[in-house]
């Protein structure tokens, strides 16, 4: 019986302990990770490359063992969310999520990093104009972090033009040029014009497969 009674009594604490939201500081010599551009309701005109994100990575205590340190922004990630909801976690919530990188430290700044650049060397990158969230966070094994993570604060960051609204324009001007070339080849045949009009024939299914294939845009 009371062998049963500390079983009940250690589930229930664990049970309470999982409810709680993670504490911040995998130590609390830790200094937090927080952000720095785009400021908290920024707006980027331009996204098309990305957003370019800039947040501080301290050295820090991944675990609980005193003589292991992570720097060099080791171990700190960001997510881009279109949505500002927070899972238990204290993370935007995956559902909502259109990027997540792992971090690399900005040359020349010390613990100062910004997210990892894409295969096309772009920064987080939202698809659609609208306002998104993003929020960098770290890796965490101590007793202090319930959920193996430490995060920042959510920032709020409104884009105009993306990598959609931008293929969207010149799929419409190719189409419109292709329409032109089609017409002329029709009124006088030639090799030149046969050739022009293959091209940007190439050039609309290229850009329609952006659209719809690589950054899955909206119709």
């Amino acid at each position: 019986m009371w062998a049963r009674r500390v079983t009940e009594a250690s589930v229930a604490a664990l049970l309470c302990l999982a409810l709680l939201p993670p504490v911040a500081g995998a130590r609390r010599d830790d200094l937090p990770t927080e952000p720095r551009t785009p400021v908290d309701g920024a707006t980027v005109a331009d996204a098309t490359a990305g957003i370019t994100v800039a947040f501080t990575c301290p050295p820090y205590h991944p675990t609980a063992y005193d003589d292991v340190v992570d720097s060099r922004g080791t171990g700190y990630h960001v997510i881009l969310a279109k949505a500002k909801d927070i899972g238990f976690d204290g993370l935007l919530l995956g559902p909502n999520r259109v990027d997540r990188r792992d971090a690399v430290e900005v040359d020349g700044q010390p613990g100062l990093c910004t997210a990892a650049p894409d295969d096309a060397e772009r920064g987080l990158l939202p698809t659609e104009p609208g306002t998104y969230w993003w929020q960098s966070y770290r890796d965490c094994a101590t007793y202090l972090c319930a959920f193996g993570v430490e995060y920042g604060d959510p920032s709020a960051v409104t884009v105009t033009q993306t990598v959609c609204t931008a293929n969207r324009t010149a799929l419409t001007s190719a189409t419109k040029e292709l329409a032109a070339a089609r017409a002329a080849l029709k009124r006088r045949r030639s090799a030149g014009r046969r050739a022009r009009v293959t091209r940007l024939d190439a050039r609309v299914a290229e850009l329609r497969a952006r659209l719809r294939v690589v950054y899955r845009c909206a119709p």
